[in-house]
């Protein structure tokens, strides 16, 4: 029992920390999306992405060591957590929520735009579009 509290502790300590990292870095990208800053865009989907990554790696280990510390001590799931860490985890999982529902909302927004931008270059693709018969001379003057 000693030696598995620390552990899960620690292990629940470093998930907060990367959800921490996970909001912050989604409140970032949303100044990219506001901007249409596409290199930014990119940038910060693959921070977030490395980040569930971790998230997902980070699960696991907890899961196995809860599983170790309940079958060799009885303890259960919930003793893993104090009531700090859960109110913490709350605050973050409503601030992850309502920043991906806002990075969602963005997308869709940003979606709607390229696709008005499409329509609008196919329109005056004919008038834009060089005319086959015509014959475009490449020499140049005062040469």
């Amino acid at each position: 029992m000693e030696s598995a509290l620390p552990q899960l502790r620690e292990l629940n300590q470093a998930r907060l920390t990367l959800v921490r990292q996970l909001a912050d870095s989604l409140e970032l990208s949303q100044s990219a999306l506001l901007h249409n800053d596409a290199a930014k865009i990119a940038r910060g989907a693959a921070h977030q992405a490395e980040l569930y990554r971790r998230w997902s790696r980070l699960e696991s280990q907890l899961r196995q060591e809860q599983e170790r510390a309940s079958t060799l001590n009885g303890l259960p799931d919930v003793t893993s957590r104090n009531q700090n860490h859960e109110a913490e985890w709350k605050l973050l999982s409503d601030r992850i929520r309502h920043l991906t529902r806002v990075h969602a909302s963005l997308l869709r927004h940003l979606n709607r735009t390229l696709a008005v931008l499409a329509r609008v270059a196919e329109s005056c693709e004919p008038t834009y579009a060089p005319n086959p018969g015509l014959r475009i001379s490449t020499a140049r003057a005062g040469g």
